[in-house]
């Protein structure tokens, strides 16, 4: 598959993103936030076309079917300029810790088994034992959700906890995964959102984190998102899986509040709604349809009926429907920030979201209104 692109402009994006992600000298917070999504992104973007050359070479091209929603087979790699861009990043500019060693360890875990799949095809059962295991020795390495006793069966309950908590967000995200620029926006969106909780929580390591991820995922979009000409590349289950976990990871990491677990969750938990939203819906939708009747059939269920999907119904055109997602993620996750704020900032938390929501009415009317143009 031949790549047009001017090669001096991706090496030249790589040359500055290597620059920037380099730590030269000491900076302030802002400085060094811009220089994680900076560097992360140029990075992402640098190494796409040889990700596309590569994609075609193994065989690894997403194929039209009744429940894609593009017309062309497409190459469903960029999972992998995504995750050597953020672990590049963070390669130079992280003094690993034990707690991040695990998240990124089993990220990479999760990634190459979905890298694998995007190859040569892997049943969801053996997809779903690695994030198993990837969880299990995530919690080796001291990474868990705390809300039991330290004893044999309060660790037991926090691995179920936390299981349910790295497995559900990640297929959650993974199921988002439908429409050009969708999953890297949302993804993009969430951690941008996490990074400034982390930042009104006093945690200056893991806001840069965030960033670093949010990054890569900035970094994908200009071959992704487009809506008049088809995408150039999809993420594919290496990319959303290595996403999903890799956020999920980071909400579990944090710590968000020192008023118990559940005040802890509360605003992680609404930052990921859209997602938690999307899979129970489903989930209960397709139990009621009579579609779904066991576990296994739960996780083997493929089908056109996630929010993306529902939206495309009602004649929306992608670019919209993924404005619409990402104006709810962003009403939700202001709402998060406000629980952790002082009282007196909720003011501005209560303006930004009103201005997310008339801005998302706005594009809706603005359809309507060209619907009824167009006399449909």
């Amino acid at each position: 598959m031949p790549v047009k692109d001017a090669i001096w402009l991706r090496s030249a994006a790589l040359l500055t993103g290597l620059l920037i992600a380099i730590p030269w000298t000491d900076s302030n917070m802002f400085a060094e936030s811009l220089r994680m999504v900076m560097s992360a992104g140029l990075i992402c973007f640098a190494v796409m076309p040889w990700i596309i050359r590569l994609a075609a070479r193994l065989g690894a091209m997403d194929i039209p079917s009744e429940r894609r929603v593009h017309g062309q087979p497409t190459p469903r790699l960029g999972g992998v300029a995504v995750l050597l861009a953020v672990n590049l990043t963070l390669f130079l500019n992280f003094n690993y810790s034990l707690a991040l060693k695990g998240v990124c360890i089993s990220a990479i875990c999760v990634a190459l088994i979905s890298l694998f799949d995007d190859v040569r095809g892997v049943s969801a059962s053996r997809k779903l034992l690695v994030q198993v295991l990837a969880c299990g020795l995530m919690m080796a390495f001291g990474v868990h959700i705390e809300l039991a006793p330290e004893t044999w069966w309060g660790y037991s309950i926090e691995f179920v906890v936390t299981l349910l908590w790295m497995v559900g967000i990640t297929n959650a995200f993974n199921f988002l995964d439908g429409i050009n620029g969708l999953a890297a926006a949302l993804a993009a969106v969430v951690c941008v959102l996490m990074g400034m909780l982390a930042l009104l929580t006093g945690q200056g390591y893991m806001l840069l984190l965030c960033l670093a991820v949010a990054g890569g995922a900035i970094g994908f979009l200009p071959d992704n998102a487009r809506y008049k000409r088809p995408a150039r590349i999809f993420l594919g289950d290496s990319g959303s899986t290595y996403l999903g976990w890799m956020m999920a990871g980071i909400a579990v990491m944090g710590d968000w509040s020192s008023e118990g677990p559940i005040k802890a969750f509360s605003a992680p938990v609404l930052i990921f709604s859209v997602m938690i939203f999307d899979m129970i819906y489903t989930t209960v939708a397709r139990v009621a349809r009579g579609d779904v009747k066991s576990v296994r059939e739960w996780i083997d269920y493929v089908g056109r009926d996630h929010l993306h999907h529902r939206f495309l119904m009602l004649g929306y055109e992608p670019a919209y429907v993924v404005g619409a997602i990402v104006a709810l993620c962003l009403v939700t996750g202001l709402a998060a920030l406000a629980l952790v704020i002082e009282p007196g900032q909720v003011m501005w938390m209560l303006l930004a979201q009103a201005v997310v929501i008339y801005a998302a009415v706005s594009a809706v009317m603005i359809h309507a209104f060209r619907q009824r143009s167009n006399g449909r």
